[in-house]
């Protein structure tokens, strides 16, 4: 009996940890370094890859839209990323971010 529970908790876990869809470069401490102003760069050195990328107009209904770009990370509606960057390519400069992991 104590093997049948030690394998139902093994297979449990399991389960948990294939619900996280962000890589593991998502550290508390990685997380903590993350401030607006930084740059693409850094971004892409802490966490590697994009996901998915998107261009579009950000700020729609305030009287100053802007250009942005938007890279995600994870999917929804387990772990998941955004960073919203300003700027050219080349030198985007990360303006806001969400992270959430449940």
């Amino acid at each position: 009996m104590r093997n049948f529970y030690l394998l139902f908790l093994v297979l449990c876990s399991a389960i948990l940890i294939s619900c996280s869809t962000l890589p593991t470069s998502f550290t508390t401490e990685s997380i903590m370094k993350t401030r607006p102003g930084m740059t693409s760069e850094q971004i892409l050195k802490l966490y590697g890859e994009p996901k998915s990328i998107e261009n579009t107009t950000c700020g729609s209904k305030t009287d100053n839209p802007w250009q942005c770009t938007i890279w995600r990370y994870g999917k929804f509606p387990y772990d998941r990323a955004t960073f919203y960057f300003g700027g050219e390519y080349g030198s985007y400069i990360l303006n806001n971010f969400d992270i959430d992991r449940d």
